[in-house]
């Protein structure tokens, strides 16, 4: 699925079944920014990644969560960083707002509703800007 689609059938679901907000989660690497494997972090952003980021930020009926596998130390650095930028994340690697249901267990896996991650096919030099549009649509 790509992201649009996925965007549209998140927003289309929260609407049909009156829910305050979808989970958006976010992967670092190779999605925010492009890898560097170097000794200092560059922060070398995709296009349109900030401004995407930047717009999820402020929206009421969006919860962003960092997915990292990076260690908390790390994982703090980011968020500061990307805090200066006018980003800001929920949580990190979890979602304490959506708990276990009699038919799902989010003790093992967490909930979310829309995936942006290089792993999952998101392209980062093409993909923002279609985030962008898809969320003036809603």
């Amino acid at each position: 699925m790509d992201i649009v689609k996925a965007f549209e059938v998140a927003f289309n679901r929260k609407i049909a079944k009156n829910w305050e907000k979808i989970y958006v989660l976010v992967d670092i690497h190779d999605t925010i920014i492009r890898a560097c494997y170097e000794n200092e972090e560059t922060y070398d952003y995709y296009p349109y990644a900030k401004e995407a980021l930047q717009l999820l930020t402020v929206r009421d009926d969006v919860c962003l969560i960092l997915w990292s596998g990076c260690y908390e130390e790390q994982m703090d650095i980011y968020r500061s960083k990307f805090a200066e930028e006018g980003i800001h994340f929920d949580y990190a690697n979890e979602n304490p707002e959506v708990g276990n249901t009699s038919f799902q267990n989010f003790e093992a896996k967490l909930y979310f509703n829309v995936g942006i991650d290089d792993k999952f096919g998101f392209d980062g030099e093409s993909d923002w800007i279609k985030v962008i549009e898809v969320l003036g649509r809603f």
